[in-house]
Protein backbone atom coordinates (compact mmCIF):
# COMPACT_ATOMS: atom_id res chain seq x y z
CA UNK A 1 0.00 0.00 0.00
CA UNK A 2 2.67 2.39 0.59
CA UNK A 3 3.75 2.33 -3.07
CA UNK A 4 0.59 3.27 -3.75
CA UNK A 5 0.55 6.08 -1.29
CA UNK A 6 3.33 7.55 -3.56
CA UNK A 7 1.39 7.48 -6.84
CA UNK A 8 0.18 10.35 -8.49
CA UNK A 9 -3.71 10.52 -8.28
CA UNK A 10 -3.71 10.47 -11.44
CA UNK A 11 -2.32 7.11 -11.86
CA UNK A 12 -4.89 6.21 -9.03
CA UNK A 13 -7.79 7.41 -10.78
CA UNK A 14 -6.78 5.85 -14.79
CA UNK A 15 -6.53 2.33 -13.09
CA UNK A 16 -9.74 3.05 -11.05
CA UNK A 17 -11.45 3.95 -14.85
CA UNK A 18 -9.71 0.91 -15.98
CA UNK A 19 -11.29 -1.26 -13.59
CA UNK A 20 -14.32 0.47 -13.86
CA UNK A 21 -14.28 0.32 -18.04
CA UNK A 22 -14.35 -3.86 -17.66
CA UNK A 23 -16.94 -3.98 -15.60
CA UNK A 24 -18.84 -1.40 -17.61
CA UNK A 25 -18.52 -4.02 -20.73
CA UNK A 26 -19.17 -7.33 -18.97
CA UNK A 27 -22.10 -5.89 -16.29
CA UNK A 28 -23.42 -2.59 -17.86
CA UNK A 29 -22.98 0.33 -16.33
CA UNK A 30 -26.56 0.33 -14.62
CA UNK A 31 -25.30 -2.98 -13.07
CA UNK A 32 -22.12 -1.87 -11.91
CA UNK A 33 -21.58 -0.86 -8.44
CA UNK A 34 -18.76 0.97 -6.68
CA UNK A 35 -17.86 -1.63 -4.47
CA UNK A 36 -17.35 -3.99 -7.78
CA UNK A 37 -15.12 -1.50 -8.60
CA UNK A 38 -13.09 -1.06 -5.83
CA UNK A 39 -12.74 -4.97 -5.81
CA UNK A 40 -11.59 -5.32 -9.57
CA UNK A 41 -8.93 -2.46 -8.92
CA UNK A 42 -7.96 -3.72 -5.83
CA UNK A 43 -9.26 -0.84 -3.39
CA UNK A 44 -11.30 -0.28 -0.52
CA UNK A 45 -14.63 1.31 -1.63
CA UNK A 46 -13.33 4.73 0.71
CA UNK A 47 -10.28 5.10 -1.48
CA UNK A 48 -12.35 5.13 -4.58
CA UNK A 49 -14.35 7.96 -3.36
CA UNK A 50 -10.91 9.80 -2.59
CA UNK A 51 -10.51 9.84 -6.49
CA UNK A 52 -14.10 10.05 -7.41
CA UNK A 53 -17.20 11.74 -6.24
CA UNK A 54 -19.18 8.86 -7.79
CA UNK A 55 -20.18 6.44 -10.72
CA UNK A 56 -21.17 9.33 -12.53
CA UNK A 57 -18.12 11.03 -12.03
CA UNK A 58 -15.85 7.53 -13.32
CA UNK A 59 -18.50 7.36 -16.15
CA UNK A 60 -17.64 11.17 -17.04
CA UNK A 61 -13.45 10.07 -16.91
CA UNK A 62 -14.35 7.67 -19.39
CA UNK A 63 -16.46 9.67 -21.64
CA UNK A 64 -13.42 12.23 -21.78
CA UNK A 65 -10.94 9.80 -22.46
CA UNK A 66 -14.06 8.51 -24.99
CA UNK A 67 -13.62 11.52 -26.72
CA UNK A 68 -9.98 12.25 -26.87
CA UNK A 69 -9.84 8.44 -29.07
CA UNK A 70 -12.10 10.10 -30.98
CA UNK A 71 -10.82 13.24 -32.08
CA UNK A 72 -7.32 10.61 -32.62
CA UNK A 73 -9.38 8.76 -34.69
CA UNK A 74 -10.68 11.18 -37.18
CA UNK A 75 -7.21 13.31 -37.33
CA UNK A 76 -5.03 9.94 -37.84
CA UNK A 77 -7.52 9.60 -41.19
CA UNK A 78 -8.08 12.96 -42.44
CA UNK A 79 -5.56 15.88 -43.97
CA UNK A 80 -6.72 19.35 -45.18
CA UNK A 81 -4.62 19.04 -47.98
CA UNK A 82 -6.81 16.03 -49.19
CA UNK A 83 -10.01 16.45 -51.14
CA UNK A 84 -13.61 16.53 -49.99
CA UNK A 85 -14.18 12.92 -50.25
CA UNK A 86 -11.05 11.61 -49.25
CA UNK A 87 -11.34 13.58 -45.85
CA UNK A 88 -14.98 12.23 -45.76
CA UNK A 89 -14.27 8.92 -46.07
CA UNK A 90 -11.48 9.35 -43.41
CA UNK A 91 -14.17 10.71 -41.06
CA UNK A 92 -16.40 7.91 -42.05
CA UNK A 93 -13.09 5.31 -41.59
CA UNK A 94 -12.25 6.99 -38.20
CA UNK A 95 -15.80 6.51 -36.76
CA UNK A 96 -15.86 3.30 -37.52
CA UNK A 97 -12.58 1.68 -36.26
CA UNK A 98 -13.55 4.29 -33.31
CA UNK A 99 -16.67 2.30 -32.52
CA UNK A 100 -15.27 -1.48 -33.85
CA UNK A 101 -12.52 -0.83 -30.90
CA UNK A 102 -14.63 0.66 -28.62
CA UNK A 103 -17.61 0.08 -28.63
CA UNK A 104 -18.59 0.78 -25.57
CA UNK A 105 -17.03 3.97 -25.68
CA UNK A 106 -19.03 4.48 -29.11
CA UNK A 107 -22.16 3.86 -26.90
CA UNK A 108 -21.62 6.86 -24.65
CA UNK A 109 -20.68 8.81 -27.33
CA UNK A 110 -24.20 8.80 -28.40
CA UNK A 111 -25.62 9.99 -24.67
CA UNK A 112 -26.63 13.35 -22.90
CA UNK A 113 -23.13 15.24 -22.33
CA UNK A 114 -23.53 18.15 -20.39
CA UNK A 115 -23.27 22.03 -21.75
CA UNK A 116 -24.60 23.88 -18.45
CA UNK A 117 -21.03 25.02 -17.06
CA UNK A 118 -22.26 28.23 -15.45
CA UNK A 119 -23.05 26.86 -11.86
CA UNK A 120 -20.29 24.56 -10.82
CA UNK A 121 -22.50 21.91 -10.81
CA UNK A 122 -20.35 19.60 -13.41
CA UNK A 123 -17.29 17.10 -13.61
CA UNK A 124 -13.93 19.02 -14.70
CA UNK A 125 -13.88 16.11 -17.14
CA UNK A 126 -17.64 16.46 -18.44
CA UNK A 127 -16.17 20.23 -19.31
CA UNK A 128 -13.43 19.06 -21.02
CA UNK A 129 -15.50 16.39 -23.11
CA UNK A 130 -17.35 19.38 -24.16
CA UNK A 131 -14.69 21.44 -25.44
CA UNK A 132 -13.01 18.32 -27.35
CA UNK A 133 -16.04 17.81 -29.19
CA UNK A 134 -16.20 21.51 -30.23
CA UNK A 135 -12.47 20.99 -31.45
CA UNK A 136 -13.52 17.73 -33.41
CA UNK A 137 -17.02 19.78 -34.66
CA UNK A 138 -14.65 22.74 -36.07
CA UNK A 139 -11.72 20.41 -37.75
CA UNK A 140 -14.55 18.99 -39.29
CA UNK A 141 -15.99 22.18 -40.44
CA UNK A 142 -13.27 23.29 -41.76
CA UNK A 143 -11.78 20.17 -43.57
CA UNK A 144 -15.54 20.77 -45.65
CA UNK A 145 -15.71 24.72 -45.68
CA UNK A 146 -19.30 24.18 -44.18
CA UNK A 147 -19.31 28.14 -42.92
CA UNK A 148 -23.25 29.13 -41.44
CA UNK A 149 -24.37 25.44 -41.69
CA UNK A 150 -21.59 24.10 -39.62
CA UNK A 151 -23.74 23.13 -37.19
CA UNK A 152 -26.92 21.53 -39.23
CA UNK A 153 -25.04 19.64 -41.24
CA UNK A 154 -22.48 18.31 -38.41
CA UNK A 155 -25.10 17.66 -36.26
CA UNK A 156 -27.07 15.90 -39.05
CA UNK A 157 -24.14 13.57 -40.02
CA UNK A 158 -23.55 12.39 -36.43
CA UNK A 159 -27.08 11.53 -36.36
CA UNK A 160 -26.74 9.83 -39.18
CA UNK A 161 -23.89 8.00 -39.04
CA UNK A 162 -24.57 6.78 -35.38
CA UNK A 163 -27.96 5.70 -36.86
CA UNK A 164 -26.84 3.85 -39.89
CA UNK A 165 -23.66 2.09 -38.04
CA UNK A 166 -26.47 1.28 -34.97
CA UNK A 167 -28.76 0.30 -37.35
CA UNK A 168 -27.25 -2.47 -39.47
CA UNK A 169 -25.62 -3.78 -36.03
CA UNK A 170 -29.09 -4.90 -35.61
CA UNK A 171 -30.47 -5.10 -38.20
CA UNK A 172 -27.63 -7.20 -40.41
CA UNK A 173 -29.71 -10.47 -41.15
CA UNK A 174 -32.43 -8.10 -42.20
CA UNK A 175 -30.37 -6.50 -44.62
CA UNK A 176 -28.53 -8.90 -45.90
CA UNK A 177 -31.96 -10.76 -46.73
CA UNK A 178 -33.77 -7.63 -48.57
CA UNK A 179 -30.70 -6.41 -49.93
CA UNK A 180 -28.26 -9.50 -50.74
CA UNK A 181 -25.40 -7.15 -49.68
CA UNK A 182 -22.86 -7.57 -46.66
CA UNK A 183 -22.85 -5.20 -44.00
CA UNK A 184 -20.08 -3.83 -44.56
CA UNK A 185 -20.96 -2.95 -48.11
CA UNK A 186 -24.03 -2.03 -47.80
CA UNK A 187 -22.40 0.74 -44.95
CA UNK A 188 -20.34 2.09 -47.49
CA UNK A 189 -23.55 3.02 -49.86
CA UNK A 190 -25.19 4.34 -47.49
CA UNK A 191 -22.35 6.51 -46.45
CA UNK A 192 -21.79 7.27 -49.92
CA UNK A 193 -25.18 8.45 -50.03
CA UNK A 194 -25.12 10.62 -47.30
CA UNK A 195 -21.65 11.86 -48.93
CA UNK A 196 -24.14 13.37 -51.27
CA UNK A 197 -27.03 14.19 -50.32
CA UNK A 198 -24.80 16.03 -47.01
CA UNK A 199 -21.19 17.12 -48.01
CA UNK A 200 -21.06 17.73 -51.88
CA UNK A 201 -23.82 19.54 -52.15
Amino acid sequence: MARRIKEEPSVHRKRIADAAEKLFITHGIEKTTVSMIAESAGYSKATIYVYFENKEEIVAYLVLHSMKLLKDEIMNHTSKSLSYKDNYSGVCEGIIRYKDKYPIYFSLLQDVINVDFSEGQYYESEKSTYYIGEEINKYISELFNLGDDAFVVIFTFWSSICGILSMTDKKSKYIEKQSRIKKDSFVLLELEMLYHGLINR
